[in-house]
Parts: structure tokens; sequence; C-alpha cells
């Protein structure tokens, strides 16, 4: 299941896009209407990024922001976007993912799209 912003504007967009525009496409939620710790995630961190996760068991794999766009490209049967998919999730490209994606979340509210409800709080950047 894909855990997203439902609050925010761009957020949702995105999730819009990724639907209309990838063949397969996992389940999603807002993460305003599930408890966060269901999934094993804090409500911080489900504020900070995108969530592809499982429900339990406790200590299965939780893929957060780029892996998380990373492992949905996987999915795709284009060779193109599995390449993608891939190479946003393994290092050193996987390094420029992270700080691409951090980057563009702390600044969504100034996206197009974006509102004042998208504004990440000071614990962004908090694992």
């Amino acid at each position: 299941m894909l855990i997203y912003d439902g609050d925010c504007q761009f957020c949702r967009l995105s999730l819009e896009f990724g639907i209309k525009n990838l063949p397969i496409f996992p389940k999603y939620v807002a993460f305003q209407r599930i408890t966060p710790e269901d999934f094993g995630l804090t409500q911080a961190q489900v504020r900070s990024r995108i969530w592809l996760v499982q429900k339990i068991p406790a200590g299965s794999k939780q893929l957060g922001g780029h892996l998380a766009a990373g492992a949905v490209l996987k999915m795709q049967p284009s060779l193109a976007l599995r390449v993608m998919g891939w190479l946003i999730s393994t290092p050193p490209t996987a390094w420029i993912a992270d700080l691409s994606y951090r980057l563009i979340a702390a600044n969504r509210h100034r996206l197009p799209g974006g509102t004042r409800q998208c504004k990440l709080e000071d614990d962004y950047f908090e694992k």
C-alpha cells in the first residue's frame, strides 16, 4: 500500500499522475485515514514522505521517499521504467534521488498545486 499526504494538493496531483500513467499501481491511502503505527510508522514519518508498506508483521520492510517511488517503477512492465526504478534505488544514483526527493518534499508547498498544508515541519529530516 502507498501512503501519501492527502491534504497536500501537490502530493495528490503526483499520485493522480502515477495512477493515470503507470499500468501497475499499488493500492493507496492518505495518511490522514490510517493509524500509521499499524504500518510500523510514526506521524512524523508519514508527514515527511510517501511510504510503500505492508500491514504487519512487525519488522516488515517499509520503503519511504525515493525508495518507494523506485519500487513502484520496478513493478512496471516497461523495461525503461524498471531500469529507472533500479537507478533510483541503487547507490550511487540513489543518493542523488534521495537528495532530490528531500528537496522537492521540503519545498512542495512552493510547487504547482502546493498549498500551506503541504509545508513540512522542521522534523522532516528526522529519520
